[in-house]
């Protein structure tokens, strides 16, 4: 990255009077530290060797440094970032990323250090925000259903936004760092949220600010929202309207009629249920495919009654395992298939 990127010491003119104003951080000063580095209204005093250490951009502007003015009797290095991500930035790397959190009111301290991560290339700490941050942004179905699970409640309401970033923070925050694989997650997880509710976007209760996608984001998540549909559309053609009973049905020898056609009621039922997608409204997941996929299956397992009888969506086991592999497979091809739709290259997925 070329140094005049930066706002250095030479050629500024306000460096003096910053110097002048700025306070001297209360943590992030050591008394044998030898560069002071100047951002906003706070000053760091550091040691050179770590941060040429850790950041290659760094290194350059030490070393590039000629004629500088001095504060404490150590030469400054003037950075153009807010003194608060100048903070958490220095913090990672003298004591790692400990301190971060993954959730909505962590992530604009996380977001902040991502962004000095990448600009000043420091590749090791921001691997290691990104590994933690791609447990909730994942390339794989596996982690998805254990995130799916972390922000569910026991009795099955469905709440990440009280826990977990907003999908367009995360959709800007991999486009601004260029990291492509946190992409397709965030935008199947935009998916479900109205067109009406992702053109708005939605106001941060932490920063206050109106966050909104991209347009050329905004339309490729709205093409991506009908792809999804449609594939929930052909999986109940395909796999539930006029199911018959497996092969190995254990009711298919009851001697009553309508006995013998349990099962191929059940599938009857459960394709009704989720066309109605009561069970989306109830739990606050609507247009949601995988989650539909999957409760077509658990449907089948439950002990739910109506009018003090059992559930018309009981099916046999041989029926019921038949379908959950039906259900698998279409799971896996579904999120295969999110990098294409919302054209994404991701080269490790699924």
């Amino acid at each position: 990255m070329n140094t005049a990127d930066f706002s250095t010491n030479r050629h500024s003119a306000n460096v003096q009077m910053a110097m002048h104003m700025a306070s001297k951080h209360t943590d992030l000063c050591f008394n044998d530290g030898n560069i002071v580095l100047l951002a906003g209204m706070s000053y760091f005093l550091v040691h050179q060797g770590l941060l040429a250490r850790h950041s290659e951009v760094l290194d350059e502007l030490m070393r590039s440094m000629d004629n500088t003015p001095t504060l404490e009797d150590r030469p400054v290095l003037t950075l153009p970032d807010a003194s608060t991500d100048v903070a958490h930035f220095l913090k990672a790397m003298y004591d790692g990323i400990s301190f971060l959190t993954y959730n909505s009111e962590g992530f604009p301290t996380l977001s902040g250090l991502l962004r000095m991560l990448t600009k000043y290339k420091v590749h090791h700490l921001r691997n290691d925000v990104l590994r933690g941050l791609s447990n909730y942004w994942p390339t794989t179905l596996a982690q998805w259903d254990t995130r799916e699970a972390s922000v569910t409640g026991q009795d099955g309401t469905y709440t990440p936004r009280d826990s977990l970033p907003h999908p367009i923070e995360i959709i800007n925050l991999a486009r601004e760092i260029n990291y492509l694989p946190l992409l397709p997650s965030a935008m199947y997880d935009l998916t479900r949220s109205t067109p009406s509710e992702a053109a708005i976007g939605f106001v941060s209760p932490f920063t206050g600010v109106n966050v909104r996608l991209e347009y050329a984001d905004l339309l490729t998540v709205l093409k991506g929202r009908e792809q999804a549909s449609r594939f929930f559309s052909t999986f109940i053609v395909n796999n539930l309207e006029g199911r018959q009973p497996s092969q190995w049905c254990l009711r298919r020898k009851d001697g009553h009629p309508v006995n013998k056609r349990t099962c191929q009621i059940a599938f009857e039922a459960i394709t009704f249920e989720l066309l109605r997608d009561i069970n989306g409204i109830i739990s606050n997941r609507t247009s949601d495919p995988l989650y539909a996929m999957a409760e077509a299956e658990q449907m089948q397992i439950r002990d739910d009654t109506l009018n003090g009888e059992v559930s018309p969506m009981k099916t046999c086991e041989h029926c019921r395992v038949e379908f959950g592999a039906v259900v698998d497979a279409a799971k896996e091809d579904f999120w295969k298939k999110l990098p294409k739709w919302f054209d994404i290259d991701v080269s490790l997925w699924g």
